[in-house]
């Protein structure tokens, strides 16, 4: 018998050598671990590592579609937060649009690119230029800026604007002239998140889409295709949807979920949409901005937004399109707080084409208002203070890429 026993031994150590030989050796994946300066560069560094690890937990891959900082008030100190930020991004090997390009008024803290006057042809670069522009596509992800005039004017913004009363083309709104994105090419830009809106585009929930409007989408995917940018169609809404407005009476506001806007409208919503931009520009298409408004709260919501994002990604992969798609976490979807509401991957895709995005931003509440001073920030950090090294593993496949 301990004869037996040995020869069992020896056949099974021959059987894992031979498994082991079977298997390509692979090299492994180098490990950067990047050291910052304070507690609010930490924070927004152990974020974006939180972030990668649930990727890597879950055999996904994702995108970074907005990260903003303010160019005025303690530009100095939050510059030095996106800096570290961008690196750690670097060495996650993320895809990022920053935001935001567009026609921004002069005021506004936050724009990378805008007019050097006010008008609709975006020519200057702001003060966070310099660091996206540093940080910029690789042959292995694409890097570039949000372009948000197309969600200008609508009803997150003033409670007016709905479906019968979209805005005025030109005025309220607009998409970006072809010098514009002529101007982003030659500032290394090769991604554009464009966003677009739910309600101009489609002025009835499960009706056909708008015409005008489309082709005034389509128009500007023409102008990024000649200027050699890849796009997203961003669809810049927060799960509601504001029916009425202007003459037709006060807007009602329809929430995903709901049975006046179920979460089968979203799908059809992008059925349509899919076919309708098939544009040799077009590489990603992103179901929802940030799907902070649905029929509930807290991880109800979070289950209705997944059943939502599922049922819009088997509709845009029913009409054959094979190209990316981003979807968004449920709030909250900031890097530091990623997972709380999705434990785990969720989005069933034959093509295996989907990145999970999140959106980050550097102040305390993620919410890109930045209200306090940045030593206010600092003493904000939560106790303990996340560790001001972290080690950052970079990401494998990914579907957005050059």
């Amino acid at each position: 018998m301990h004869r037996l026993h040995k020869a069992l031994a020896l056949v099974g150590v021959l059987l894992l050598l031979v498994a082991a030989l079977a298997v390509p050796l692979q090299e492994p994946r180098p490990v950067k671990v990047l050291c910052v300066e304070d507690d609010v560069q930490a924070r927004a560094v152990a974020g974006l590592a939180n972030f990668s690890a649930w990727l890597r937990r879950n055999h996904a891959t994702g995108f970074i579609g907005e990260i903003g900082w303010p160019g005025d008030k303690d530009a100095a100190q939050w510059s030095k937060v996106a800096e570290a930020w961008y690196e750690a991004a670097d060495a996650v090997g993320l895809p990022v649009t920053a935001w935001a390009a567009g026609t921004w008024p002069a005021n506004y803290p936050m724009a990378v690119y805008r007019p050097v006057a006010q008008g609709l042809k975006v020519d200057v670069a702001g003060p966070q230029a310099h660091i996206v522009e540093r940080h910029g596509s690789t042959p292995g992800y694409l890097r570039g800026v949000n372009l948000a005039a197309g969600s200008f004017a609508a009803s997150d913004s003033n409670g007016g604007f709905g479906t019968t009363n979209p805005g005025r083309y030109g005025q309220d709104y607009t998409y970006e002239t072809p010098s514009s994105y002529t101007f982003l090419a030659g500032r290394g830009v090769r991604l554009v998140r464009l966003a677009v809106n739910w309600e101009r585009l489609q002025p009835r929930p499960f009706g056909p889409l708008d015409q005008t409007e489309l082709a005034r989408v389509r128009d500007a995917l023409r102008h990024a295709d000649n200027a050699g940018l890849a796009v997203i169609i961003d669809l810049h809404n927060y799960g509601d949807y504001a029916l009425g407005g202007g003459q037709a009476g006060p807007v009602k506001m329809l929430r995903l979920g709901e049975f006046q806007l179920s979460t089968t409208a979203l799908a059809d919503f992008w059925k349509r949409m899919s076919v309708a931009t098939d544009d040799p520009s077009v590489i990603g298409l992103g179901l929802l901005n940030e799907p902070t408004r649905l029929a509930a709260d807290g991880r109800a919501g979070a289950l209705i937004w997944q059943q939502a994002a599922q049922e819009a990604v088997d509709a845009i992969r029913a009409t054959g399109d094979k190209r990316a798609i981003l979807v968004s976490g449920y709030i909250p979807m900031g890097p530091p707080s990623w997972g709380e509401m999705h434990p785990v991957a969720w989005i069933k895709d034959p093509a295996h084409r989907v990145a999970y995005e999140s959106h980050a931003y550097f102040d305390h509440d993620g919410s890109g208002h930045y209200w306090m001073t940045y030593e206010d920030e600092l003493r904000s950090v939560t106790w303990p203070p996340p560790a001001h090294c972290q080690a950052l593993t970079p990401m494998g496949r990914q579907v957005l890429n050059a």
